[in-house]
């Protein structure tokens, strides 16, 4: 898993060996590796939202009107949706099409990551024409990206229209379209059972009554019952001050990984200091990530004490006393813990942040997808060397590295992503001292 189709770049940065993370093809000292060639694919599955992005760049005054937030959405109705169409194509400022979503954002990003495939669910218009926003979609979404899966429905493709700020800032005005139409039963059991992390988030649950909504509910249900990890995104904070106690409830029922930023966590949580959302989110799902843009990356999760492992860096104090003494260790699904310990992690941005920041928007998608790969890459080599010392005690570990280093990989891949013009990587990731050397960056914090 990892390098077909990709050329011999590493997919994991850093001075970590990559044939250690993915893949594992040749005989170890501590495992014998078995016949990958009738190994299952290694994919995520994710239920998103089918989503255009138009972008558009240069200082106006219609977020403003629209009372858009910086980071936040609005739901737009089809006819406010053809007059702002209207307003900007007479507006003169610069226009892009992408593809969107941040399911598939993340996708996308997972596919660079590891070099296997991620399936996608959704709906999409039955006819596509030269220069719709769902010939953009589909265009600009990578091979190893399944769409067979799409479900052709009448009507347009759904639109997020972004407003990309002077200072890189983006506020987004959705048009759903048919993007809401995905219907419950085209969920496949067999499709969530062999997925390594099923994916999904609160923007397919706005409104209950479509057919997303149930299909997200389904996803979240098959994945529970086959023992797939469920990760969830919570989108917007103001979406999430609205469903709060819906958002709860299906953490503690469904969700393995839980991912958001700062200003989500405060809604959910009330707290404004990451580590004591973190802290608190913990009592419904098994792993955090929480982006908190200029002051970094925060993460918990859980160990059991027989099996935690202390860091060999400086023990700091912040609201919770002493929190990355145990960084070091692997994390499990609370339910797999015996004696459970809660673990933190903290990180800086990677060398101090961009020079340059080009894009606010897609850095928890990166994130989110860098865990992801980690956890993948667990199963997998479990699969392929079941007698490595990684998996030969008795314990279930949730990811194949500590929770210190999932924070670097997803602080790192975060950082490629907002020094970008786009949400999505659109490339592996190069090793640490590529990078350094041709940015110039700061130092590594």
């Amino acid at each position: 898993m990892g390098t077909k189709g990709r050329g011999d770049r590493l997919h994991f940065p850093g001075q970590r060996i990559a044939r250690h993370y993915f893949p594992v093809r040749e005989k170890t000292a501590h495992g014998s590796p078995q016949d990958l060639g009738s190994a299952r694919k290694w994919y995520l599955l994710g239920l998103d939202q089918i989503l255009a992005d138009m972008e558009v760049r240069g200082t106006n005054s219609l977020p403003g009107e629209l009372g858009l937030i910086p980071g936040e959405s609005v739901v737009l109705d089809e006819a406010d949706y053809r007059t702002l169409l209207e307003r900007l194509t007479a507006s003169g400022l610069q226009i892009n099409c992408a593809a969107g979503g941040t399911v598939a954002n993340t996708l996308n990003n997972y596919t660079f990551l590891s070099g296997e495939t991620a399936v996608l669910l959704g709906a999409i218009q039955s006819s596509i024409q030269v220069g719709q926003p769902a010939f953009h979609y589909v265009a600009q979404t990578p091979g190893l990206v399944d769409l067979s899966r799409l479900i052709p429905v009448d009507g347009s493709t759904g639109t997020a229209i972004t407003f990309v700020g002077p200072d890189g800032e983006r506020s987004f005005a959705v048009a759903p379209g048919i993007s809401n139409q995905y219907p419950p039963a085209a969920v496949e059991e067999s499709l969530v059972a062999g997925a390594a992390v099923a994916l999904t988030t609160l923007y397919c649950l706005r409104d209950p009554d479509t057919p997303i909504a149930a299909a997200s509910l389904r996803l979240m249900e098959l994945a529970h019952r086959n023992g797939v990890p469920l990760a969830f995104g919570l989108g917007t904070a103001a979406l999430v001050r609205d469903r709060r106690e819906q958002v709860i409830d299906l953490m503690r029922r469904f969700v393995t990984v839980a991912a958001m930023n700062d200003q989500e966590a405060l809604a959910l949580t009330g707290r404004d200091d990451a580590l004591l959302a973190c802290r608190m989110i913990l009592d419904w799902v098994d792993l955090v990530i929480i982006t908190e843009g200029s002051r970094g990356l925060t993460m918990g999760g859980f160990v059991d004490k027989d099996y935690r492992r202390e860091t060999d860096g400086e023990v700091r104090s912040k609201s919770i006393p002493d929190y990355n003494r145990w960084e070091y260790s692997r994390m499990m699904r609370r339910a797999d813990c015996r004696d459970p310990q809660d673990v933190y992690t903290h990180i800086h941005p990677y060398c101090g942040g961009p020079a340059r920041l080009s894009n606010t928007s897609g850095a928890g998608d990166a994130a989110l997808a860098a865990v992801l790969h980690d956890i993948a890459a667990n199963q997998y080599h479990r699969s392929s060397v079941p007698d490595s010392r990684k998996h030969t005690a008795p314990v279930h570990f949730l990811t194949y590295s500590s929770l210190s280093r999932n924070a670097q990989y997803g602080n790192r891949v975060a950082y490629e992503v907002l020094r970008g013009d786009s949400p999505r990587l659109h490339g592996p990731v190069g090793s640490d001292r590529t990078e350094d050397s041709r940015q110039g960056g700061g130092q590594v914090v």
